[in-house]
């Protein structure tokens, strides 16, 4: 199973992202209740992504986008990317393996302003920030390994490496800290920074 790297999306000015994603609205049902979800269409079908190539097939009325893998690797950055929440001030949602910087791109271009992504993958084996320019939708990034961030915890705990049957959510030796929230605070902090 791949890696979930999670994503926000936020904008150097002011924007309403609600107005720029397509969203799609039905209702679902389950034993004898039912209500409405509201969420964005599929990433290849999105405005700020017509015309990178798609190819379509149909199948019993139904289209599908032919070779998917290469298409989400090569203009979203990641081989699928799902939207999970579009706001008014934000955009948030996961991809597999990788975060989503060419899509960030494509994004900017279209609205016409700078964004900042951050993303994290699950298992903090990486931590990142992109931006994407509104001219012509360049991107860079900023990453730390998690394992940069094991050894500052090392530092701060006094010891060299982490024991195998380490407890991150119990205070550690009388210390005060509680490491998975000093690796919370310091991932925080280090976004912060970027």
């Amino acid at each position: 199973m791949a890696n979930n790297v999670s994503f926000f999306i936020t904008a150097d000015s002011e924007v309403d992202f609600t107005k720029e994603f397509k969203m799609q609205t039905y209702t679902r049902t389950w034993e004898d209740s039912s209500w409405e979800v509201t969420e964005a269409i599929e990433l290849e079908k999105q405005p700020f992504m017509e015309n990178l190539g798609q190819k379509w097939s149909l199948d019993d009325g139904d289209s599908w986008l032919e070779n998917g893998y290469d298409w989400y690797c090569e203009n979203v950055g990641a081989k699928w990317c799902n939207i999970e929440e579009v706001d008014e001030i934000q955009v948030y949602g996961y991809s597999a393996w990788s975060p989503p910087i060419e899509m960030l791109g494509h994004l900017a271009k279209y609205m016409k302003t700078g964004l900042r992504m951050n993303y994290e993958d699950e298992f903090r084996n990486f931590i990142g920030v992109a931006w994407a320019d509104p001219i012509h939708g360049d991107t860079s990034y900023e990453e730390i390994e998690g394992d940069e961030l094991v050894e500052q915890l090392c530092e701060e705990l006094g010891i060299e490496e982490l024991p195998d049957d380490f407890e991150w959510w119990d205070e550690y030796e009388d210390s005060g800290i509680v490491p998975q929230e000093w690796m919370d605070d310091a991932v925080d902090n280090w976004f912060g920074e970027q």
